[in-house]
């Protein structure tokens, strides 16, 4: 008999359960090729196979985890071949960039296209990327994602109902990494569940970036205030962040550390 990947046996996302769904693919809460080892559960096959689709009906078809892992996948190799842990002989591999080693160069290739559509449908998808993971790893900590507060994230991410706000420390191009490069995870603990309860925000520490999103309702009545306190935490002399901004493009993030490498 095959091993299903479960603990309640209900889907987080789609929220059915069996027989109507069945748990067997292994999935991943942080996709494994930005070096994600965590596995998650209560992720039904058929949701687990959406967000590694391509979703077609967009002008640009692209899947929820593939824009959430290209722009993660170009951070980390560049901090790792930064900080001189990366193998010599490794290479990028992506859809739209490609790095020259030797020269530390990166390039944009034309399937990454500087087109207004292009570039709104790549974000979409990168901050649904974004809450999907927030989710998983949510349940994966604490077996609560069925929790009905998330619902608005469910909707969002799955069902591509409405939209979600992500917000990002602008910084100077000093970029201070507190988490493994090779083994990526969100933390969960006393403070980050008090963040989300009193708040409705979860704070995302990835490859040096710095995220905000709103995950339960609450956040519409707090988002000033929490945004503006933590906003006097992390900008300070300003020496190393400006400002917390809202993601309007993918663009706005420095997803290629072009400011660490100028």
């Amino acid at each position: 008999m095959r091993d299903e990947y479960i603990k309640i046996g209900k889907c987080i996302w789609c929220q059915n359960e069996k027989p109507l769904v069945s748990f067997f693919n292994k999935p991943h809460t942080i996709s494994k090729q930005i070096g994600g080892t965590f596995i998650g559960f209560d992720i039904c096959d058929s949701c687990n196979s959406y967000f590694g689709t391509k979703d077609k009906l967009m002008k640009y078809p692209m899947s929820v985890e593939l824009a959430f892992k290209e722009i993660f996948n170009i951070t980390r190799h560049l901090l790792s071949d930064l900080s001189e842990k990366q193998n010599n002989n490794q290479k990028l591999k992506s859809i739209y960039f490609e790095y020259y080693k030797s020269k530390r160069s990166l390039r944009i290739k034309k399937q990454f296209e500087f087109k207004r559509s292009f570039i709104k449908d790549f974000t979409h998808q990168f901050k649904k990327g974004v809450y999907e993971v927030f989710l998983q790893e949510y349940h994966r900590n604490t077996g609560l994602g069925l929790d009905s507060r998330f619902d608005q994230i469910r909707k969002f991410v799955r069902y591509d109902k409405g939209d979600l706000p992500l917000y990002f420390a602008d910084n100077n191009g000093i970029y201070l990494v507190s988490e493994s490069i090779d083994i990526p995870s969100l933390a969960f603990d006393e403070h980050n569940i008090s963040q989300i309860n009193d708040f409705g925000f979860y704070s995302i520490y990835l490859f040096g970036h710095i995220l905000y999103i709103e995950v339960t309702p609450r956040a519409e009545l707090t988002r000033e205030i929490f945004l503006k306190n933590e906003a006097k935490q992390i900008v300070g002399t300003g020496f190393v962040n400006k400002s917390i901004r809202e993601l309007i493009y993918i663009t706005d993030l420095d997803f290629t550390l072009q400011k660490l490498r100028t």
